[in-house]
């Protein structure tokens, strides 16, 4: 179980959908889904605000390998146990919203997904599950479809978009996941992130930002083991 800041979640699992903005499919040249895409992120990857992003060692000394993008993306924790939630009731085992930061390896994501491997390895680095510790409650923002969403590297925007954009919606998000895998109060879904992803390097500042939650920072290191 991993706490998150001073929030009530104690998460069991990250759960991130994949392919859900449409200029990012362009940008990243894959199909575009008929139903949700999903992964796991370990709890490893869990850091919250102001801790530094690890960049690691043997991704920064690989001649194939050496890229590490951002990915901002809205995401949203559970409130009660869940299962075969319908998209109609699908708010009411909301807990609330939050910033999430997916830093995925995408040289390497890209390598395995060609293979038909998983996207394991890519995505789940220690310190690459940047979030906001502060759950913003559902009574707070009466519409997550309507929400700008950016990241900035270093004071530059690189990501600029709105969650209206979101080819799933979040109760065909929850009501699609909970028919495979029961949820459990403060798991963590990530809902996708829109186009601009980028490679960073260490050194970077990062901020993510979310309209009516916040900015989350986080200085990007390289690992020292």
């Amino acid at each position: 179980m991993v706490k998150i800041g001073k929030s009530t979640i104690n998460p069991t699992k990250i759960m991130c959908l994949g392919r859900n903005y449409l200029d990012h499919i362009k940008e990243t040249n894959t199909h575009v889904p008929t139903e949700p895409i999903f992964f796991v992120k370990t709890l490893n990857t869990l850091i919250t605000d102001n801790e530094p992003i690890i960049y690691p060692k043997i991704l920064y000394e690989s001649e194939v390998y050496n890229r590490v993008d951002h990915e901002v993306e809205l995401a949203f924790t559970i409130f009660q146990t869940c299962k075969n939630v319908s998209a109609e009731v699908a708010f009411d085992y909301i807990q609330g919203y939050t910033i999430f930061l997916d830093m995925t390896a995408r040289i390497m994501q890209k390598s395995d997904r060609n293979l038909n491997l998983p996207w394991y390895r890519s995505k789940n680095f220690d310190s690459f599950g940047p979030i906001e510790p502060r759950i913003v409650p559902c009574s707070e923002i009466s519409d997550p479809h309507n929400l700008s969403i950016q990241l900035k590297v270093n004071g530059q925007t690189r990501q600029f978009s709105n969650t209206k954009h979101m080819l799933f919606k979040i109760p065909q998000i929850l009501e699609y996941l909970s028919k495979f895998v029961t949820l459990k109060r403060g798991d963590i879904i990530a809902t996708g992130t829109p186009s601009g992803i980028s490679p960073i390097q260490p050194g970077d500042i990062l901020e993510a930002s979310i309209e009516k939650i916040g900015t989350i920072t986080h200085e990007v290191i390289l690992e020292q083991i």
